[in-house]
């Protein structure tokens, strides 16, 4: 499997969670999208769930959500770095991670 159809595998749900959470999971036509957009992102320069979510116009929410998805995948990273967000808090800087390859 490429790391861009990985964007897409991602499993929502355990396989002890009940059923309505499967459904919800099925239901799910988002995540893959926005993870491709968070990675086009980081692969321009790394930057907190904040700056990324400026530079591909979806929200914070959104971002950091779908951020510890990527890291178990090895898409991205932390760099080591905490930057001061706009909420007032110190927030990771993230970068590509090593298991990523975009084409």
């Amino acid at each position: 499997m490429s790391p861009t159809d990985a964007l897409e595998h991602v499993q929502h749900a355990r396989n002890t969670d009940p059923s309505t959470s499967h459904r919800a999971a099925c239901s799910l036509q988002h995540g893959g999208t926005h993870r491709a957009k968070i990675m086009a992102a980081l692969e321009q320069e790394p930057g907190t769930f904040e700056q990324i979510a400026d530079r591909t116009g979806l929200s914070d929410s959104q971002v950091w959500r779908r951020l510890p998805d990527l890291q178990k995948l090895g898409f991205a990273e932390p760099t080591g770095l905490e930057l001061w967000g706009r909420s007032g808090r110190f927030q990771r800087e993230w970068k590509v991670g090593k298991n990523w390859r975009s084409k």
